[in-house]
């Protein structure tokens, strides 16, 4: 069997190595070098609590978040599920190395563009696109605007300062005056270490972002300096989006889509590494099981993501339609230390409360995890 993975990032990686322990030939293309282009909070969510530790690239666990409202709340997020801060170069970069002593033909600095992909049908038995979003299969079977739909724009700067206030935790920040229509809508401050961090602005878009609504640079810009980071030393600037949710088709012929390129990120914070890893293990394993192994993929994909999709469909709403205090009080009632503040809470807010339970209790088949 010959198989084609477009791009390295964590989709294209994993499926790469999961592939790898079959006897199957594996081109793996990127158009830049592995590890390039990244623009990321570089956390990981195991929001699933089925991956296993990263290897290489690990900075440090995350064991609390801290959400600012009104008020700061710290919530120990690390008890139920674990997060990771990592340098995702390097992370990626071991990845592929391990990938090249396995068997796989890693080829950097080559872009598909959507006619080689035409050839690549003909020529491979299976194709897994974990390109981004759009993806190349988009646009060659003519589905990029399905990205465009609903969907999270970020806007991020690399910071070096001074984060000891709130290394080794990470920091979200909750906006006002932000349009409903633009929520989830936050900034965020993930510290690598003490003296470097991924700070930026995300929001909610549906179609075309028009400046005069919200302009992002200016958002980031203003928070910059309310946390007192205006004299830190920008290394990195970049943007970049995620699909708020999975597309309806994820196989065309003898392609399936992993990772951005399936829409498989959060609506509710845009992040996705541990979906595409997940996604990019799934998608090998049903190349290997042929037709029947690939007409079950995007069911697979289905049932493991459904309690936390629903968990944030909650959420989103909340942000859409509670104003800032009465989002604020929910913050301060989910990290209470007092249980009856937090039972209080749920029974306000039965609905979160039910689907939380439900994405805490279910308990996740583990894949077979390539490293």
């Amino acid at each position: 069997m010959k198989a084609a993975i477009i791009g390295t990032g964590p989709g294209g990686l994993y499926a790469a190595l999961a592939a790898s322990k079959h006897n199957i030939q594996i081109d793996l293309f990127e158009k830049r070098s592995v590890g390039e282009g990244i623009v990321c909070g570089e956390c990981i969510f195991d929001s699933l609590n089925i991956m296993k530790k990263p290897g290489r690239g690990l900075m440090h666990p995350v064991d609390e978040i801290v959400l600012q409202g009104r008020g700061c709340y710290t919530f120990p997020l690390g008890r139920h599920r674990k997060l990771w801060m990592l340098d995702r170069r390097t992370w990626q970069q071991d990845l592929a190395a391990c990938a090249v002593n396995r068997g796989v033909n890693l080829h950097e600095h080559t872009k598909i563009t959507p006619a080689h992909l035409q050839q690549m049908t003909k020529e491979y038995d299976w194709i897994i696109d974990a390109s981004g979003a759009p993806s190349i299969t988009s646009r060659l079977k003519g589905f990029s605007n399905d990205y465009f739909k609903n969907y999270l724009l970020a806007y991020q700067v690399v910071l070096a300062g001074d984060f000891r206030a709130v290394w080794p935790h990470i920091k979200i920040i909750f906006l006002q005056d932000i349009p409903a229509d633009c929520q989830p809508a936050y900034a965020w401050i993930f510290p690598k270490d003490a003296n470097l961090a991924n700070v930026g602005v995300v929001c909610s878009v549906q179609g075309t972002m028009k400046k005069d609504k919200l302009d992002l640079k200016k958002v980031l810009a203003r928070m910059i300096r309310t946390e007192g980071l205006n004299h830190a030393q920008e290394l990195e600037r970049g943007s970049g989006m995620a699909v708020a949710g999975m597309l309806s088709r994820l196989v065309y012929g003898n392609i399936l889509l992993a990772g951005d390129a399936a829409g498989l990120t959060s609506p509710l914070h845009g992040g996705g590494i541990d979906m595409a890893c997940l996604s990019g293990v799934l998608a090998a394993d049903a190349v290997v099981n042929g037709v029947s192994g690939v007409a079950e993929y995007h069911e697979k994909l289905r049932r493991y993501t459904k309690e936390k999709l629903a968990l944030e469909k909650v959420t989103v709403q909340k942000m859409k339609t509670l104003n800032f205090d009465e989002f604020d009080k929910l913050l301060g009632g989910i990290t209470s230390r007092r249980w009856y503040v937090r039972g209080r809470t749920a029974l306000q807010h039965l609905d979160m409360f039910y689907t939380t339970l439900k994405w805490f209790g279910t308990r996740k088949h583990r894949p077979d995890w390539p490293v």
